[in-house]
């Protein structure tokens, strides 16, 4: 009887290793890849849903319902593209994030790193380059059940006080160069990372991937801090603008500005990014966005729909898309696994595309206004 229970409790322990999901660097992106992602969210910063309303228990997502949705590409490219001034050498590639940073990553086998940030300077617009001090390491490989990452790094950008004294008073900043010489916008980080769950997601409804998969959740917690600080002439010390007499409390914001962002990620074998991600709250009880690797198509508006006509369906190599007086239109063709086949503006009634290069099968396309609203959507059949 002990052989039989010491049996089953290897076979279940066996089981429980073969289910799990280990994400290697081959499941990351690369330089070039096009991730295409339905984006759903709000129109007014800091609004949401309660969690329980919207995440079903047994994992079975139909589509979801948000005021905002937005259907964009997330591209990796070249980290050079940006960094004319050759600060991230190490970077492998970069992307634009939502709020208008550009991230630069150094991805090896072994991890992805955050080596460098670009954005807008606060006050000027100019752009700001974030040179990490202490690499932030973002993902470990392989990821595994029960992995943990915690790390904290800082990055920095110096700029010469000069360059702001278009948009400092006169007297203020006259008095602010006898004692200060360099402005210093200094960024800390910390992210703590758990892969806390692994089991099956369903994707059910107008998706262009229907279907189950296995996934491994990431579980993301990420805080930044930004300050403006300057330097004093006398001994090199940094001080915040806001303990400054005199500045601080002229401010248009607090400083330093922090940020803190709770993550879940859905990751999936093979997919180069995750299935789902899910913004939260700090408690986790209420849930601000929700980004799908896969293009719902039930949001689109029917009223628009029926004015647009597309022939021949199926087609052996061009399809004609015929649009009632819209204009300033823009046209996405995906393959079934996701990848952008195809774009086209459609400033005319009727847009013909060329699909003879696809290989037979189900293809997904969906039109969106100048506004990027999505306006129509439905399935090409490539004979």
């Amino acid at each position: 009887m002990k052989r039989y229970l010491l049996f089953c409790l290897l076979a279940i322990s066996g089981f429980n290793l073969i289910a799990q999901i280990s994400i290697v660097r081959t499941d990351f992106v690369d330089v070039n890849d096009s991730i295409p992602r339905i984006y759903y969210s709000f129109e007014e910063e800091g609004s949401s849903f309660p969690t329980d309303s919207i995440m079903p228990e047994d994992m079975v997502f139909d589509d979801p319902v948000f005021p905002v949705i937005i259907h964009d590409t997330l591209v990796y490219f070249p980290s050079s593209e940006t960094d004319t001034e050759g600060l991230f050498p190490e970077a492998t590639c970069a992307f634009s994030t939502r709020d208008g940073f550009i991230m630069h990553l150094k991805i090896t086998d072994a991890s992805v790193e955050l080596i460098g940030m670009q954005g807008q300077l606060p006050f000027t617009g100019d752009i700001m380059n974030l040179e990490f001090i202490d690499n932030l390491t973002m993902e470990e490989f392989p990821c595994n059940y029960n992995n943990q990452i915690l790390d904290q790094g800082a990055a920095y950008d110096k700029q010469p006080i000069s360059m702001f004294e278009s948009i400092i008073p006169a007297d203020t900043y006259s008095q602010l160069t006898m004692w200060f010489d360099t402005v210093r916008f200094l960024m800390n980080a910390k992210i703590n990372t758990s892969f806390d769950e692994y089991a099956d997601i369903q994707f059910v409804g107008d998706s262009n991937q229907n279907g189950t998969f296995q996934y491994l959740r990431e579980n993301r917690k990420m805080i930044t801090s930004l300050d403006v600080q300057l330097r004093s002439k006398f001994g090199g010390a940094y001080t915040s603008l806001s303990d400054i007499p005199g500045v601080g409390d002229q401010l248009p914001m607090e400083l330093p500005i922090v940020d803190t962002t709770n993550t879940h990620a859905y990751w999936a074998k093979g997919w180069k990014s995750p299935l789902l991600e899910i913004e939260y709250n700090t408690s986790y009880d209420s849930v601000y966005s929700m980004t799908f690797r896969y293009a719902y198509l039930s949001y689109v508006n029917t009223a628009i729909s029926s004015k647009i006509k597309i022939y021949p369906n199926p087609s052996e190599d061009f399809v004609n898309f015929y649009l009632e007086d819209i204009q300033e239109c823009s046209l996405f063709v995906f393959s079934a696994d996701g990848r952008l086949m195809t774009t086209a503006k459609l400033n005319s009634n009727n847009t013909g595309i060329d699909i003879s290069s696809y290989a037979s099968g189900t293809y997904i396309y969906q039109i969106l206004d100048k506004n990027k609203v999505p306006v129509a959507g439905g399935k090409l059949l490539k004979n």
